[in-house]
């Protein structure tokens, strides 16, 4: 290994921090990991002028606009990468670097390695002619890095063998597992009174996350075993056009009490994991959108509240052997284990520690060494 290529890496991404997505989590976690491992990380990153400004990096470069290539970027992007010292590692972190590294291979002249999260990979059997060039792109990656051996097995069934494959399972930053003092921030999670069972789900309120399958399996829940006076908490921000209000109304004509706060602190989150009897991620699986993973279903065993889930994408990854994990359409079996955790307040406690020492089992260290193994890497 020359020394060159153990010096840093190049981290091109069309999400970063102060952009709060999956995506941007991904990256700026990969990109803090090398710099406290004492390398370098050439970010080129988009620019976020309507969010509060994040602490600059003199290594973080912004051409990019959020999920947008701008025109000038085309040329300004291969130039700045250019402009790194050689024999870096080069990684396109989402779908839109891996085509922007691609297209523009000719002007950087740098061999590059593609990170896929899951939905992206779904699409690739598209015969629309930009995937033409999005499949050309992820052909002349050096090495594909994915967030799952599910993922891994989408991107197979829609492309085909790579020569040069990895798996780097995402990480859980280490302040989820720290406790949180004080009550609820949020007006709408200090209603929720003592001695109801609270359900939870966490992310963005759309399809793909089932919170509206969640509703249904909490009526379930109550009509079927007993759960009765149970709230669900949908904490996340609306992502789909009506979605959030077919959630309201769904649960108004179950007579199920909904509480859907849009997006929280983390804070909030912790003490949310900590008073819900179980995390609920009914996850479906549509055209295009598919769990890559679930690092939710971490943070919430960090917090020490089991999950009850759909076998989807890389969940049971993420799941492990605690918790529940059900058929996507399997509402009945969803609602008996709901119900459970939500009556035995002891089998909910010993799930919980189960999953927040299987939680301590991923870090971004980890994930960061599997997707740069060049780097020297200091001993743990």
């Amino acid at each position: 290994m020359s020394s060159a290529s153990a010096a840093g890496v190049i981290l091109l991404t069309a999400e970063y921090l102060p952009f709060p997505g999956g995506i941007a989590t991904f990256s700026t976690r990969l990109a803090q990991e090398v710099r406290d491992a004492g390398f370098r990380a050439h970010v080129v990153a988009p620019a976020y002028p309507d969010l509060p400004a994040s602490r600059a990096h003199p290594d973080t470069h912004r051409p990019l606009r959020h999920h947008r290539i701008p025109p000038t970027a085309l040329l300004a992007v291969p130039r700045l990468v250019r402009s790194f010292p050689p024999g870096l590692p080069f990684m396109a972190a989402d779908i839109r670097s891996v085509l922007l590294a691609g297209l523009t291979q000719p002007l950087h002249r740098r061999p590059y390695r593609a990170m896929i999260h899951g939905s992206e990979v779904s699409k690739l059997g598209s015969r629309n002619p930009v995937w033409s060039l999005i499949r050309r792109a992820y052909a002349g990656a050096d090495m594909i890095v994915a967030n799952s051996n599910a993922t891994l097995a989408e991107f197979r069934a829609g492309f085909g063998e790579h020569v040069n494959t990895v798996v780097a399972h995402l990480g859980v930053d280490a302040a989820w597992f720290d406790g949180v003092s004080g009550g609820f921030e949020h007006p709408e999670l200090r209603s929720l009174g003592p001695d109801v069972a609270v359900i939870c789900t966490v992310g963005r309120i759309e399809s793909r996350k089932g919170q509206l399958e969640a509703v249904r399996v909490l009526a379930l829940a109550r009509d079927t075993h007993g759960l009765k006076d149970a709230v669900y908490v949908a904490a996340g921000r609306p992502e789909e056009v009506g979605y959030t209000e077919a959630v309201r109304q769904e649960a108004q004509r179950l007579g199920v009490r909904a509480v859907l706060p849009g997006a929280v602190t983390d804070g909030d989150l912790k003490r949310l994991f900590q008073r819900a009897a179980c995390h609920l991620l009914c996850a479906r699986q549509l055209r295009g959108k598919i769990e890559g993973f679930g690092l939710v279903i971490l943070e919430a065993g960090a917090q020490g509240c089991p999950t009850v889930t759909t076998a989807v994408g890389g969940i049971p990854e993420a799941l492990g052997t605690t918790g529940v994990c059900t058929a996507p359409t399997d509402l009945a079996a969803m609602a008996i284990a709901v119900a459970a955790y939500g009556l035995d307040r002891s089998r909910r406690d010993s799930h919980g520690a189960a999953a927040r020492t299987h939680a301590r089992g991923f870090s971004w260290q980890a994930c960061a060494r599997h997707s740069f193994p060049e780097l020297s890497w200091p001993q743990t």
